[in-house]
């Protein structure tokens, strides 16, 4: 299968008009759809979300050691059943993408790639529902202005937003081709690009207070917790982690476990000596053993001069003009 005919003329067998409010948008070129597959290895588990008429399905099956499919419109199920009926390493699923337990379907060896054309409208909300899981790579078909977005250097410009801010955390990003709108069938309002986006290392994100504090944000949005609160909790484990660099969890425990216990010990001297204890911040040549406060991480933010309207909000509804406002806070050295 191949070329717009192929798309077209499936549309036709089945009699089925492409559902433009949901963004269904169909990749006509055959030389498109092997860029998005060629980094695809045989060994590789693959996660397509948008499998539509199942040209890019097909593509991937050839290559991959598994596909799972994933499609919320029944109506391409005839299109769709023969393909896993003639690749048995081909699993379709009908869901919605969003909904569905994406983390369910990655394997822990990072082995998984997801490979996409997505509706334009679900980019953002996809992006940040696979932001932290343990992914190899994200080829996916965007919109121009989203693709713009990935880009904005800075607060200032035009395209930078929430997915500006979500992106530059959680992954490097490399463009893969531009396409013209005309490439879809049926066409676009839009230009679109297709992007790999590769999951930044742990020990990456760890060592930026600001990425380190935006992660936090993120993952922590969908919760009620007020901008400020999500803040105080992030420098505070951000103090934490610098205590114990940049360990794995497991030994990042044990460290502060043997910092408790020297943290005890000199109470107990203190209290031997002067009958009291006394706080341990009087002391500069002791302040690497002292956990940040909640109280503390309250004075930082107050030093980062971030407006109230933003603090007292959740991070998910601040518009662009308070994230920027966060982000270049966020921007500034920490005083820890």
């Amino acid at each position: 299968m191949s070329g717009a005919s192929s798309v077209i003329e499936r549309l036709r067998a089945f009699e089925i008009r492409p559902d433009k409010s949901i963004g269904q948008h169909f990749l006509e070129d055959q030389f498109l759809i092997d860029l998005m597959v060629r980094s695809v290895n045989p060994g590789d588990t693959i996660i397509e979300i948008g499998s539509g008429v199942g040209q890019l399905t097909e593509a991937l099956a050839q290559k991959a050691g598994r596909v799972i499919s994933i499609e919320i419109d029944r109506r391409y199920e005839p299109m769709l059943l023969p393909i896993a009926k003639k690749y048995p390493n081909v699993q379709i699923i009908f869901g919605d993408a969003i909904a569905l337990r994406i983390e369910d379907l990655v394997l822990k060896e990072r082995d998984t790639k997801i490979v996409a054309n997505l509706p334009f409208h679900i980019t953002e909300p996809f992006l940040r529902k696979i932001a932290n899981l343990p992914i190899d790579s994200a080829i996916l078909l965007v919109g121009r202005r989203l693709a713009y977005a990935t880009q904005a250097i800075d607060e200032e410009s035009p395209y930078f937003s929430k997915l500006t801010l979500l992106v530059q955390t959680f992954f490097h990003v490399e463009f893969l081709a531009t396409i013209e709108k005309g490439k879809f069938y049926p066409v676009p309002p839009a230009d679109s690009a297709i992007i790999r986006f590769i999951p930044r290392e742990e020990n990456e994100i760890r060592s930026n207070s600001r990425d380190f504090i935006l992660r936090k944000l993120f993952l922590a949005g969908r919760k009620s917790s007020l901008v400020k609160n999500c803040l105080k909790d992030g420098l505070v484990e951000y103090a934490d982690m610098s205590r114990v660099g940049n360990l794995p969890k497991k030994e990042q425990n044990k460290k502060l476990r043997r910092f408790v216990a020297r943290d005890l010990k000199c109470l107990v001297e203190e209290f031997n000596q002067f009958g009291k204890v006394q706080t341990f911040l009087q002391y500069p040549s002791r302040k690497g053993l002292v956990q940040l406060t909640q109280n503390q991480a309250k004075d930082v933010i107050e030093q980062m001069r971030i407006p109230d309207r933003v603090l007292n909000k959740l991070f998910d509804q601040l518009d662009n003009i308070e994230l920027g406002l966060l982000s270049k806070a966020l921007r500034q050295p920490i005083k820890i």
